[in-house]
């Protein structure tokens, strides 16, 4: 196993080059050879050197493909990562919050004005702005669409 993680290192480290190595053989596959107005594949007398020609390319086409899909998958992790990250961590700031600034989020995620907030909690103004100040600010966020975003009201 440890071998085949060494080679697979090796592989993504050396992606390119590999690249380079495919389309050489792809042109060494494919080459002509034009003399006196003729032209003559270049393998024509000696097609298993053809053939394995091509079996390299596929080999090196296959390594390519799997380097790609564990690149991709190792990406999706770390975004998969970042994001439970992301949600923990806004959950503990929510928590963090008053029972009113709570409140307060619940209706902005509901898509309530300032003034039907207002009327629905008996408040002013400056209070409802006092409130929803203080969730930017713990939140890390200056807008209401970015408060928006979050899918959980709290209940």
């Amino acid at each position: 196993m440890r071998i085949i993680n060494y080679l697979a290192d090796t592989l993504f480290r050396h992606q390119k080059k590999l690249e380079l190595v495919a389309i050489f053989l792809l042109c060494m596959t494919i080459s002509f050879r034009f003399t006196n107005f003729r032209t003559t594949w270049l393998w024509s007398n000696y097609t298993y050197i053809a053939v394995i020609l091509v079996i390299m390319l596929i080999v090196i086409a296959l390594v390519w493909i799997q380097i790609e899909k564990n690149k991709t998958s190792d990406l999706i992790k770390l975004i998969k990562n970042k994001t439970e990250t992301n949600k923990s961590n806004t959950e503990n700031q929510i928590e963090d919050l008053s029972v009113r600034q709570k409140q307060v989020f619940d209706l902005i995620i509901n898509g309530k004005s300032n003034k039907e907030i207002m009327k629905e909690l008996s408040i002013e103004l400056s209070t409802l702005k006092t409130h929803i100040n203080k969730l930017y600010k713990t939140l890390g966020i200056d807008s209401r669409k970015q408060l928006r975003k979050h899918k959980n009201p709290i209940n």
